[in-house]
């Protein structure tokens, strides 16, 4: 069964903090809820159903003088865990690092947050430089700086931002995703059950799609390139029949290669089976014309 494994590095603002988030989820992996409320009271009222997620097994806590570990598993649709990091940042959380590891697809995908904002690898590394090497340990068979190591080859898989983010947002696009995603799959399994009671196939309804969304996509490009044009450039009639030509240009090219990806191009392996019928049926004829003239050449005799 696939599954997505998480690492996360969490940095409280100072030691007493780390040690109640230590006990906290050291109680929770136990399944001492009561001990856990005590430590998450202390810790400042943290909400347990917000730190701690029931779809997730395999929990490991473990921590060090500057940081804390812990790592869980999750099915392969499971949430990333930014509601127990929302919660974290506002009870003394001050820096974290998140990694999963996507077994389905065999990819490890990196997240850096720092005062309560996704932020960039760079900028994470920038303000806290001491914690690279805890975050990001070097190869004892490649250090840092030797001629063979790669441009941070085993941690170059960290997912940026284009500016930081908070947390509170990023979990809110997170659902809206996660919801639209749920909501065309729904779409989809409902235009096939209608498309099977109409006897035709989804496969097909599907390739029909498709075929459609390229043309739509040649037609606004046609579309795009023409207001554009006739704005900044003179000759209206000029590049107003330039796009006109587009219009039914672009769409046919972008139909053609889309039927041709999804369909393939199976003319010669087509052709090839008739190719040797038709010289089997000629050794076929000829064989029986050679028998027929023996037979004379025999009954003459």
């Amino acid at each position: 069964m696939s599954q997505n494994a998480h690492t996360l590095h969490l940095f409280f603002e100072d030691p007493i903090k780390l040690k109640f988030g230590q006990l906290v989820y050291q109680y929770l992996v136990t399944g001492n809820t009561e001990q856990a409320q005590r430590w998450a009271d202390k810790l400042g009222g943290a909400d347990l159903a917000a730190l701690w997620d029931e779809e997730w097994f395999n929990q490991e806590v473990s921590a060090t003088p500057s940081h804390l570990l812990l790592r869980f598993d999750t099915g392969t649709s499971g949430d990333l865990p930014l509601r127990a990091l929302e919660t974290l940042f506002s009870h003394g959380l001050k820096a974290a690092v998140l990694q999963v590891f996507y077994d389905q697809v065999g990819e490890t995908e990196r997240m850096h947050f720092d005062d309560g904002h996704w932020v960039s690898r760079q900028a994470f590394f920038d303000k806290h430089p001491e914690r690279r090497s805890i975050v990001e340990p070097a190869d004892p068979d490649h250090p840092a700086g030797s001629a063979d190591e790669g441009p941070d080859d085993e941690y170059d898989c960290s997912k940026d931002p284009g500016k930081p983010v908070s947390v509170a947002k990023l979990r809110k696009q997170e659902a809206e995703r996660k919801q639209k995603g749920q909501e065309a799959a729904e779409a989809f399994i409902e235009m096939a059950k209608a498309m099977g009671k109409n006897g035709v196939s989804p496969v097909k309804g599907l390739i029909a799609v498709l075929l459609l969304r390229a043309g739509l996509k040649g037609l606004l490009q046609a579309f795009v390139f023409t207001v554009v044009t006739v704005l900044l450039f003179k000759g209206f009639w000029l590049w107003l029949g330039l796009g006109l030509v587009l219009a039914i240009v672009l769409p046919l090219y972008y139909i053609v290669s889309t039927h041709k990806d999804l369909k393939g191009d199976d003319d010669d392996e087509d052709s090839d089976p008739d190719e040797g019928g038709g010289d089997e049926s000629s050794e076929d004829k000829d064989s029986d014309h050679n028998k027929g003239s023996a037979a004379t050449t025999g009954s003459s005799h």
